[in-house]
């Protein structure tokens, strides 16, 4: 999770919930805590609002119970919360009732949207990183995977044609003060790379990526077994298939 400064008063009382419903939500929870076998139960929270992060929203929520974990979708790019994010219960029964308690509660102008995911629908990677800092990506990072992502053909034929203006430029420079600079490296490159996103030429593949040729289907030769004369010697990985004599047609 990203560290971030929430403005959310941690140190103030919990958020009150509509009255009349406190008292009947807190007798529920107790005879549900009472269960022997406990199964934990996963809530999906939308619309979560700005400096509600994982602190402040664990706290909030183990009003109702025991929260085990909580995980907020983040931006890759800036850290930033989504303003979504799943909540898991130690009992799946008060993580029902806290989706029918908090789905439409009104905080911080925002409305909650709740719903209890079961099992079933829950993917295993929901809590990847769930109690992992956050760290943001530096500007360097980020500027080395782009320069090292491989281009695809637009991109190849953009690069060349701008590598071949800039070398037709170098060399007009040179012939004005009289120095004869000869290099058609640049337009070669160019030239290919426009064939190449043309789709005329196909890109060399490496040999360890080259197709395997076909094998050969193995010869079968045919054996006619009812001259016992003629002796045929089959060579190696070669298949014997006898022919079958056809009877003859019954005169009639």
């Amino acid at each position: 999770m990203a560290s971030e400064t929430s403005t959310w008063n941690t140190k103030a009382d919990l958020v009150p919930l509509e009255k009349g419903k406190e008292k009947e939500l807190r007798t529920r929870i107790s005879k549900i805590k009472q269960a022997e076998v406990l199964r934990p139960g996963v809530v999906y929270v939308g619309h979560v609002p700005h400096g509600f992060f994982e602190p402040q929203v664990k706290r909030f929520f183990s009003q109702f119970g025991t929260v085990s974990r909580v995980r907020l979708a983040r931006s890759k790019k800036t850290g930033g919360s989504k303003g979504y994010g799943y909540i898991e219960f130690e009992c799946e029964e008060v993580a029902k009732v806290v989706a029918e308690t908090m789905n439409n509660y009104l905080m911080f102008e925002k409305l909650l949207k709740c719903e209890f995911i079961p099992v079933e629908r829950l993917h295993p990677k929901t809590f990847n990183g769930w109690n992992r800092k956050f760290h943001k990506p530096t500007r360097r990072s980020t500027a080395i995977r782009k320069h090292n992502k491989p281009k695809d053909a637009a991109a190849t034929l953009q690069s060349a044609v701008r590598l071949a203006a800039k070398d037709q430029g170098r060399k007009r420079r040179y012939a004005a003060l009289g120095i004869k600079y000869d290099f058609s490296g640049y337009d070669d490159i160019a030239k290919k790379a426009k064939l190449q996103a043309a789709g005329t030429v196909s890109p060399k593949v490496p040999k360890s990526g080259q197709a395997k040729k076909p094998e050969q289907s193995p010869v079968t030769l045919m054996l006619d077994s009812s001259d016992p004369e003629i002796t045929f010697k089959t060579p190696p990985g070669v298949a014997k298939v006898k022919k079958v004599k056809k009877a003859g047609k019954k005169q009639t």
